[in-house]
């Protein structure tokens, strides 16, 4: 099932991004082509095969890892901003974007740059689940989950606002799937506490939270382009 989830999740993100192709053409809400854009080049580095190419072809130590960390800290920076803005929460978009957040994002940024030069990286490996894990790579580990954790938890507030309002259902259930997403992507904090021999549980958690992320995210702008629509036919 693990082998088999990195590739459904691409094909679930490629989906949605394909899918707002001619929103994006006529220019409306670009942000979410982007956004979705970046998660499915995000999923594709991250899966074994297509990982161990590219690395090869930056020389086989990992830095496809670390593209792939800074991808993802863009990723989530952006989609934080929106996902906030969307839900209309102010105090989530100052702490992503405000000097705290920004502070977060450099200071991870830097320490991840840090802790991959002083770790001995030779020798492609997805997820760098073949390499030695010392400190310096569980440190290297612990950033790549650190920043995405922080947005969301800026974000689970507001969302959990919407679940149990009186929101439409179609919206109150994407903001529940989106907010499933966000929770596991919580509990990936605690990985350290799985031992490797259990590390299809990793690969199980963290594909789950894309793929419910990526499948609530579109529910909620799907759900608000279907209530303007029905607003415009009802006037």
């Amino acid at each position: 099932m693990t082998a088999v989830l990195p590739w459904v999740t691409l094909a679930v993100c490629l989906a949605i991004t394909l899918a707002r192709v001619p929103s994006a053409l006529r220019g409306e809400n670009r942000e979410v082509f982007y956004i979705f854009s970046l998660i499915s080049l995000s999923i594709f580095i991250s899966i074994e095969a297509p990982y161990l190419v590219i690395d090869g072809w930056l020389g086989g130590m990992n830095i496809a890892n670390l593209i792939l960390r800074f991808l993802l800290y863009g990723t989530f920076f952006f989609m934080g901003i929106k996902i906030a803005t969307a839900f209309g929460s102010a105090s989530a978009v100052r702490a992503i974007r405000g000097p705290v957040g920004i502070a977060a994002a450099a200071l991870v940024g830097a320490l991840t740059i840090y802790f991959f030069v002083i770790t001995d990286t030779q020798g492609s490996s997805a997820g760098m689940s073949g390499l030695h894990w010392g400190p310096s790579l569980e440190a290297y580990a612990f950033m790549g989950r650190f920043y995405p954790g922080f947005v969301a938890a800026c974000l689970i507030p507001a969302i959990w606002r919407t679940v149990t309002s009186t929101a439409p259902v179609l919206l109150r259930i994407a903001s529940a799937l989106l907010l499933l997403g966000l929770c596991l992507l919580l509990l990936s904090q605690l990985f350290p506490l799985i031992p490797f021999s259990e590390a299809w549980l990793r690969v199980l958690i963290n594909y789950s939270a894309a793929i419910f992320m990526a499948i609530g995210l579109a529910g909620i702008w799907f759900s608000k382009a279907f209530a303007r629509r029905k607003q415009r036919l009802l006037t």
